[in-house]
């Protein structure tokens, strides 16, 4: 279980990645706007289907970027709801109820699960895995 001065510097983590993440998410908002000012300007007879093309995939992995930010402020906002309203349970693997560890919340304040289901998780999942939690570092703390 996690001392008080721990849930508190974790908090304070969490708080400052939440505010990252924002950003990162403002920032695409402001680069959706521009392309979307620079593709309004682009007329097929001006240019060559791949300088449209090359705009389209750059919003793309913009837009996905955004995705996983996005996702990943659900998670930050929801381990703060946890520490807030339940402290008691935050640190606690939301599978088995063992302690997930203060060098894995170092690693990854957000998460929720132990080490060992946050492996099965991804190993079951038929999406990608959480890059931050497929980290061999995190995975061992």
């Amino acid at each position: 279980m996690l001392q008080e001065e721990q849930r508190r510097a974790i908090e304070n983590r969490l708080l400052r990645e939440r505010e990252q993440v924002l950003d990162a998410i403002g920032d695409f908002d402001e680069t959706a706007k521009d392309l979307r000012d620079r593709v309004g300007e682009l007329s097929l007879a001006d240019n060559h289907p791949a300088d449209i093309a090359t705009e389209h995939q750059e919003h793309e992995k913009d837009f996905l970027f955004a995705s996983m930010e996005g996702r990943r402020l659900y998670a930050i906002d929801e381990s703060l709801r946890l520490l807030y309203k339940e402290p008691e349970r935050f640190g606690l693997c939301e599978v088995c109820g063992q302690d997930i560890g203060m060098e894995r919340l170092d690693v990854i304040p957000e998460t929720r699960l132990c080490a060992q289901h946050a492996r099965e998780r991804d190993a079951a999942s038929d999406t990608d895995a959480n890059p931050r939690e497929a980290d061999g570092n995190a995975n061992e703390a």
